[in-house]
């Protein structure tokens, strides 16, 4: 299964940003929630989309230059599901080689 994944701890260090100064750029009360979504290993598996949008502000504030959703959140592809039988989804006559194989 597909995944999407905080990478804000990665920025930050990227950037030389502590996540204190996120935090006092955004002017928020929500210092807990940015520790705990810039802690490697220990983020949180959903995305609040007011908290993405502040944390993006705050970062653009910081830097001077816009911050993306790409540069804050990964997307890691898994593996295709298998077709009904537990074939991949790829016909038979596909893996032939050209010439129909034999």
């Amino acid at each position: 299964m597909s995944e999407v994944r905080w990478r804000l701890a990665d920025f930050l260090e990227e950037h030389g940003i502590t996540a204190y100064a996120l935090g006092k750029a955004i002017g928020s009360t929500r210092m807990n929630t940015i520790y705990r979504i810039a802690r490697r290993g220990q983020e949180p598996q959903r995305a609040d989309f007011p908290t993405l949008a502040l944390v993006l502000d705050g970062l653009t504030k910081i830097l001077g230059k816009p911050v993306s959703l790409l540069d804050v959140l990964e997307y890691v592809p898994g593996t295709p599901p298998l077709a009904p039988g537990g074939n991949s989804s790829a016909k038979d006559s596909d893996n032939e080689p050209p010439g129909g194989g034999g």
